[in-house]
């Protein structure tokens, strides 16, 4: 499929489905025999198949799972975070989904080399389309009984919305229940088709997530998880400096408008290295055609492999190609493993950055950057 016609398609998906949402919220929070399906399946998204299929690269390696961030300090940032519409990239797996809900784009794109992380962010697709309240999600999520009128509608404070989801116990039958559904909406409405090994890949995310709970931990694989890294359940509760809740599930608006635009079909996972020839240029080609703009790139510490591996100039060259504008932000995480970042924040072992895109590129053409330490220290904002 051409991108043209990809933009036709999506001309008339935007008809079709600008009060979609609203029918869905207004369809309440029904619930069958205890399970959490809460909303029937949303009319198809023809163009979401095709997006991640035609923008993707072969799939590559990386040592870890990242089922959940290790970055902490992701509420380090989220206050200074406004709506700034555009166009969202990120990489990884659920922390985007709070920066999403801070910086309101009208499409977000999720970059990684591992089709396991677009498999995962499929998962995530579909259990959007099944939970209309942060607490629905969790239930969702951890394969947990959903219980009408366990948590006030609207504005819960977190906690609350913790406190009756751990009443209720994780259970085996209903964690298989939900899996085929998920499995059907993401070979149905959603259009995927999923080989064998998908299958098996989206049960294995699904089942660690169900195994583990809210003390589930980012792992690399062959080794275990460092007590270190933080659990779910300590991401979930994060403040920022201020004191405020910073996850997009302690927000009812954040998580209504991640929601919003995953179910318009506007939150793409792409398989894809940064500094590859094809799902970064396809992606900016696309948002040419839109006229959209690079709002935001958030990088976490994948520049770091790319020096690592000298690809870091074609990486450069790639974020270059994309539209961006004057106020593009660089979201990156620096980890400290023995050399602490000036800006680190006691009792976290990363520090989150922003930087302005169009800074990081003249600097770039300056030869400033040596090294990662470089590209972390030498200019972000304060």
């Amino acid at each position: 499929m051409s991108l043209g016609a990809l933009t036709g398609r999506t001309r008339l998906l935007t008809l079709q489905t600008t009060v979609l949402p609203w029918i869905l919220l207004l369809l309440g929070t029904l619930s069958f025999g205890g399970s959490c399906r809460t909303v029937p399946e949303s009319t198809p998204v023809p163009h979401f198949s095709a997006l991640v299929r035609d923008f993707s690269e072969p799939g590559g390696y990386f040592d870890t799972d990242n089922l959940i961030s290790n970055e902490t300090s992701y509420t380090q940032v989220v206050e200074r975070l406004k709506p700034t519409g555009g166009v969202y990239v990120g990489v990884g797996p659920e922390q985007n989904f709070t920066y999403i809900g801070r910086m309101r784009p009208r499409w977000a794109f999720i970059l990684d080399i591992r089709r396991e992380n677009m498999l995962q962010h499929l998962l995530f697709n579909a259990i959007f389309h099944k939970a209309t309240t942060p607490y629905q999600y969790l239930c969702w999520m951890f394969s947990r009984p959903l219980r009408d009128g366990a948590v006030p509608a609207g504005e819960a404070e977190i906690e609350a919305v913790v406190s009756a989801f751990e009443k209720q116990a994780p259970h085996r039958g209903l964690h298989e229940d939900n899996l085929k559904e998920l499995l059907r909406h993401i070979e149905g409405p959603l259009g995927m088709e999923l080989t064998i090994e998908d299958k098996a890949v989206i049960r294995s995310v699904y089942g660690s997530f169900f195994r583990e709970q809210l003390e589930i931990r980012f792992n690399s694989h062959g080794r275990r998880p460092m007590p270190y890294h933080p659990t779910y359940g300590r991401l979930l509760l994060g403040r920022s400096p201020s004191g405020r809740p910073s996850h997009f599930l302690a927000s009812y608006e954040d998580y209504t408008y991640v929601r919003d635009l995953v179910v318009q079909g506007r939150v793409v996972p792409v398989v894809g290295d940064f500094a590859g020839p094809h799902a970064l240029r396809s992606i900016g080609r696309f948002l040419e055609e839109q006229g959209e703009r690079v709002s935001a790139l958030y990088v976490s510490n994948v520049e770091f492999y790319l020096l690592r591996s000298g690809r870091f100039d074609s990486y450069v060259e790639n974020v270059r190609a994309l539209p961006l504008q004057d106020d593009s932000l660089f979201i990156r995480a620096y980890f400290d493993y023995g050399l602490s970042h000036p800006a680190r924040l006691p009792g976290h072992r990363s520090t989150v950055l922003l930087q302005r895109v169009p800074r990081f590129l003249a600097l770039y053409d300056t030869q400033a950057y040596r090294s990662y330490w470089d590209v972390c220290t030498v200019d972000y904002m304060p």
